[in-house]
């Protein structure tokens, strides 16, 4: 089982965005500005969805947020420590042990079984193997994959495979889930099938859980949206209410 975090208090933020910019220099001396006065606040209990077109900044912002990009200025302050101040080996540690990362695209050592594949964030911080495996299949069990941990993870569907991956980033107990298209490969179905996953995890094990996607029709189960246009957050059109409720029975 996942062990409980040790956040407070559910309407805590845990994660706050202070006019967050992001320019990228190009060749001739000129700079694009990708991100563009961002101001946001994630609190505990929060499933956030991140969207906008291809291009408008959401993948950047994701990426500025559990560390793998730093800021031209602005600050982002997860757990009260502001990441883009950090050193590149800071930021590691901070992923490694607060933050579980799933994306689109599988990363799999391909001559490792899906267990071995599991528990190698863990052997990374310098489990033994047993321990390691043992906590890895606790993880395939909680997203119902444990039947497979024998298997090579090649051999197996996308939907499948995205399950073993959201296994992975939860190895190390994380506090804040963070997928980035988690859905993009997958059929309405799987899709489906994964995002209950995300919803458990917030419902019941109280993960804040943030997602990057272009599947709108995924907005009514996150309570908190943030939606970017050309770099900046906007306000969307409202999502009626017996929307969020049609989408939720979908899901669950």
């Amino acid at each position: 089982m996942l062990e409980k975090v040790n956040v407070k208090k559910k309407n805590e933020a845990i994660i706050k965005i202070d006019d967050l910019h992001k320019y990228y220099n190009l060749e001739g001396k000129r700079k694009i500005h990708i991100l563009k006065g961002i101001n946001a606040e994630i609190n505990a209990s929060d499933f956030v969805i991140i969207y906008g077109s291809s291009g408008s900044g959401k993948s950047t912002l994701l990426n500025h947020i559990v560390g793998l990009e730093s800021p031209t200025s602005g600050n982002i302050k997860i757990l009260g420590q502001d990441v883009g101040h950090m050193s590149k080996e800071q930021r590691a540690i901070l992923r490694s042990q607060k933050i579980g990362m799933v994306y689109q695209i599988w990363y799999w050592v391909k001559s490792l079984n899906v267990l071995d594949n599991v528990s190698i964030p863990l052997l990374l911080q310098g489990y033994d193997t047993i321990p390691a495996r043992e906590k890895a299949y606790e993880m395939l069990d909680i997203v119902m994959m444990s039947k497979f941990a024998d298997k090579s993870p090649l051999h197996l569907s996308g939907g499948e495979q995205q399950r073993i991956c959201l296994a992975r980033a939860l190895v190390n107990n994380p506090w804040i889930i963070v997928a980035d298209e988690p859905t993009g490969n997958l059929d309405t179905h799987n899709s489906d099938q994964i995002m209950k996953v995300f919803q458990d995890l917030n419902r019941k094990q109280k993960r804040t859980v943030i997602m990057v996607t272009h599947n709108l029709s995924y907005l009514p189960i996150a309570n908190k949206t943030i939606a970017i246009k050309d770099g900046q957050v906007v306000t969307p059109d409202n999502v009626k209410e017996e929307e969020k409720v049609e989408k939720a029975k979908e899901i669950e």
